[in-house]
């Protein structure tokens, strides 16, 4: 050391030493805080086509899920990145990790509690809707016989008609339902004002929403509520930390009168206790 200090001008051997005496130093760092005060992004996936549940308006997600997730993960510091995703690539998207959860409207059923876990938090039925003009005006599934029915793929809708057609009409001598399926409610009923379809079978309020949305062209004329449902926030199989937080967060909403107020603005219904209680231990009970 000595020699090689020789060799070198007095400042830069200076440093040089400096520099070799801060390198055998061992400085400890103050462990870093694990609890950020940033809020958390969550990742939902929702098929943005689907009002009152889940649009756009002015190039932004708007709708009864969509206040709703963004209050329920508000409670918890988080935010929401919503990721429009058609409605049959919702549940593979959420098993292929693109999201943390699903909300779109989507109904609890034995086979998807197979894959997923859901949570309850509004109850419909469907509804059948036609031109206002039109002669046809069917008010129960008999009268869907012989028709063409336009619907939503990868929903339930198709299968439910694909039933009725079985039970109701080919049982019982009649013409079986044609099916038109689409990738989205929206053109579903643009089959129905194109008259490329009798009728839309959907949602009833997703019915209620495009009869006021297309200014009584399309009405609503059946009187049977087909296969009343309940439907759920859906999350990957296993996920506990995810489902609870859902769960906490949609019990304050309940709570603090946020959640009635959503449903009472979108003009859905709330299922009660018992029946989320009834509905589940069924479901639960054939998956």
């Amino acid at each position: 050391m000595h020699v090689l200090t020789k060799r070198l001008s007095p400042l830069l051997a200076m440093l040089l030493v400096s520099g070799l005496t801060a390198c055998g130093k061992t400085e400890v760092s103050a462990p870093k805080d694990t609890k950020s005060d940033v809020a958390q992004v969550i990742k939902v996936g929702s098929d943005m086509t689907f009002p009152p549940f889940e649009y756009m308006l002015d190039n932004k997600p708007a709708g009864f899920d969509i206040d709703l997730m963004s209050e329920i993960f508000k409670t918890s510091n988080a935010t929401v990145d919503f990721v429009d995703t058609r409605f049959s690539n919702l549940i593979p998207g959420l098993e292929g990790n693109k999201f943390d959860a699903v909300i779109s409207g989507m109904y609890i059923t034995p086979e998807r509690l197979m894959k997923v876990d859901m949570i309850p938090y509004f109850k419909s039925t469907e509804s059948v809707v036609v031109l206002s003009d039109s002669a046809y005006k069917p008010k129960v599934r008999d009268d869907l016989c012989g028709k063409t029915i336009a619907t939503q793929k990868g929903s339930l809708f198709p299968d439910q008609l694909n039933k009725i057609s079985k039970e109701s009409c080919i049982a019982k001598g009649k013409a079986a339902i044609t099916v038109r399926e689409f990738d989205t409610s929206p053109q579903a009923i643009q089959a129905v004002l194109a008259k490329a379809a009798d009728a839309q079978y959907d949602d009833t309020s997703v019915a209620k929403t495009a009869v006021k949305k297309l200014n009584n062209r399309v009405e609503i004329t059946s009187t049977e509520q087909f296969f009343p449902f309940i439907g759920g926030i859906v999350v990957r199989k296993g996920d506990t930390a995810t489902y609870n937080r859902i769960q906490d967060g949609l019990e304050k909403m309940k709570a603090s009168g946020e959640y009635d107020a959503l449903i009472k603005k979108y003009d859905l219904i709330a299922p009660t206790a018992d029946e989320i209680k009834t509905f589940m231990a069924q479901a639960q009970k054939k998956s």
